[in-house]
């Protein structure tokens, strides 16, 4: 996981953000979708997947991300506004809390939607990532 940062264009009551494949976004674009909240501390997320990567934005709000490995390894960040985002690989564990409201987040994928690709279970995330190092 990683943090990215995008480029801004302030003018006068506006500001302009831009998201490129190929430039700054590092992954190829087959879904985009929004996730907004209207509740403070709602959770989202709380799964993995197999192949898809992500790339999550915080357009409104502040929307705290926690990325969690097989073993315990833990990484949080707060995302307050479109210029950061997180890099999410596959086979990360990834939870989403909507901190504050009105919260609205932007995933951008690499994969398009296949329920096979999700991992709900964490037991079952755990057992995928140990045959993966065991694979290797």
């Amino acid at each position: 996981m990683r943090l990215l940062s995008f480029p801004q264009f302030p003018a006068p009551g506006r500001v302009l953000t831009i998201f490129e494949t190929g430039a700054n976004l590092p992954i190829p674009i087959a879904r985009v979708f929004t996730v907004a909240s209207d509740q403070p501390d709602t959770a989202g997320g709380g799964h993995a997947h197999r192949w898809c990567s992500q790339v999550l934005v915080c357009l409104q709000g502040e929307i705290e991300f926690v990325g969690r490995d097989h073993l315990g390894g833990e990484v949080r960040h707060l995302l307050t506004h479109p210029q950061q985002a997180v890099l999410m690989p596959p086979t990360i564990w990834g939870e989403q809390y909507y901190r504050t409201t009105p919260a609205l987040l932007m995933v951008f994928c690499d994969y398009p939607f296949a329920a096979e690709d999700y991992i709900r279970d964490f037991d079952s995330f755990r057992a995928h990532r140990e045959a993966l190092a065991a694979a290797s």
